[in-house]
């Protein structure tokens, strides 16, 4: 089972912005090796991050029970485990769990993990944050923030086991420096098992080097780090002896997250006819014609790899759900485009985007009624910029961003209040038969320069908190832009 156990650079680890948040108000509450305190902290963080927590309590037999189950836990997880122990779930996963809630107790202080999960439908790996905590009475409790990494979608699915091309994901696990220590095999396909040499292996959670001979080249190896360093693609032609036979490859290796996507393709038997015509091309036309006929179905195969390999990099950028930009991709991109506007001395301006009382919806018309609202608000912002050069991303949850090149504060507030002024005005489809009247509290800020991403999110998110705190529904500008407008 893949794993990762760590109490260092928490925030700079996570996935989802929650873990930051839960970090900040856990240093806040916290008293020493007792964590924080349980009830107030319950009190704190169960009304914005319930739905994503678990709580465990330690039995006294060395296990720990669920004492609450997160509803968004249970609709991943397809079931819920409040009353059950941690016992009960698979050994590996179980001895893992109880391990780290054992360390977290001890220590007094948050640890973040990450682990494949064996049983549920959808969800492939799990992030955790885990948040030590002691009663009134002196009981002790674990305060647990659990979401999906990441996803086995069905598309997903189908390109690799339908591929003629093996196909291999690898995720780096790295040292508390930053250094890549390995990397972890997280999807390999059938064909790729048998290119190595390993048909009928399970290879999921191995060392990549370990269990893929052509790694095992330096030169080769060297290259893949230097296209997880590097976030730059490169093509890989190698060999390998497996027997008394030569494996020839050709490796697409195409930067992934923290890690790498190779799609490999055994070109051994174009390399052997290649060396045939070579030798032969002088005088048989019919050698020269196969040589031909190889090179148009190596150049579709191309084309079909380059097409899978898109379709891969565009899942891995966008939300599911919206199509939007995940926050990842966000990020990236939107420091790309501060990039630009710093050199060109071009304005840019963040507006920050929160549905309000979504939980509401959700509880009232259900999860897919809430997802339907989600596409829906996303369509909206959609048609409101200018899809060419502002980049739209959704943070998670009912949270959205949109960042404005070239915008300065008074065009940022014109955006600003089209989106009230649309929302106003109209309903937002969830059937053919029902339609909602949604609001949105707005957070804006314009970049200063110099400024760095993160400050200017930063500012966005706190005249986003003004705008939930002075009754929701209201656009609210960042209080340094105020006092520069004035």
């Amino acid at each position: 089972m893949y794993h990762e156990f760590h109490t260092e650079n928490i925030a700079a680890r996570a996935h989802a912005p929650q873990v930051a948040e839960l970090l900040r108000r856990f240093s806040s509450s916290a008293c020493g090796e007792a964590g924080v305190p349980y009830e107030a902290f319950c009190d704190e963080v169960m009304p914005a991050f319930g739905t994503d927590l678990m709580v465990l309590a330690p039995t006294g037999d060395g296990d720990y029970a669920y004492v609450h189950y997160g509803r968004e836990i249970i609709r991943y997880a397809g079931g819920s485990r409040l009353g059950e122990r941690v016992s009960t779930m698979t050994p590996q996963l179980a001895r893992f769990t109880i391990a780290c809630c054992d360390r977290a107790l001890a220590e007094g202080r948050p640890s973040y993990t990450v682990h494949r999960s064996l049983k549920t439908v959808r969800v492939s790996l799990w992030e955790r944050l885990i948040m030590p905590a002691t009663g009134s009475d002196g009981s002790r409790f674990l305060i647990v923030f659990s979401r999906p990494l990441q996803f086995r979608e069905e598309l997903l699915t189908t390109v690799l086991d339908t591929s003629p091309s093996g196909i291999v994901a690898l995720r780096a696990v790295r040292d508390d420096a930053g250094n890549i220590e390995r990397t972890v095999i997280i999807t390999a396909n059938r064909r790729a098992a048998a290119i190595a040499g390993r048909e009928g292996e399970d290879l999921l959670d191995g060392d990549a080097q370990a269990s893929l001979p052509f790694l095992a080249d330096a030169m080769v190896w060297r290259r893949c780090l230097y296209a997880i360093e590097l976030r730059r693609a490169d093509m890989i032609e190698t060999s390998f002896t497996s027997g008394s036979r030569s494996v020839w490859l050709q490796i697409a290796v195409a930067p992934l997250a923290d890690g790498l996507v190779l799609t490999i393709t055994d070109v051994s038997d174009l390399t052997a006819a290649n060396q045939t015509l070579q030798s032969r091309a002088a005088t048989l036309a019919l050698e020269i014609g196969r040589e031909r006929a190889t090179r148009r179905a190596l150049s579709q195969e191309i084309g079909q790899r380059e097409e899978r390999e898109q379709e891969l990099r565009r899942l891995a950028e966008t939300d599911p759900l919206t199509a939007l930009l995940n926050r990842r991709s966000f990020t990236e991109k939107a420091y790309a485009a501060i990039h630009d506007c710093e050199e060109g001395g071009t304005a840019l301006s963040l507006i920050v985007v929160d549905l309000d009382h979504f939980k509401a919806v959700n509880d009232s018309y259900g999860h897919p009624a809430g997802d339907a609202i989600i596409r829906a608000f996303a369509d909206l912002l959609l048609g409101v910029v200018r899809t060419d050069r502002d980049l739209v991303g959704r943070f998670g949850g009912e949270e959205f961003a949109v960042l404005l090149p070239g915008a300065e504060l008074d065009s940022a507030m014109r955006i600003a209040l089209r989106i009230q002024d649309l929302l106003a005005t109209r309903h937002l489809p969830v059937s053919e038969t029902l339609s909602l009247k949604v609001s949105a509290s707005l957070g804006l800020a314009t970049r200063f320069r110099a400024e760095t991403l993160s400050a200017l999110v930063e500012r966005a998110d706190k005249a986003l908190y003004r705008a939930k705190n002075d009754g929701r529904g209201c656009i609210r500008i960042s209080d340094r832009d105020l006092s520069v407008a004035a």
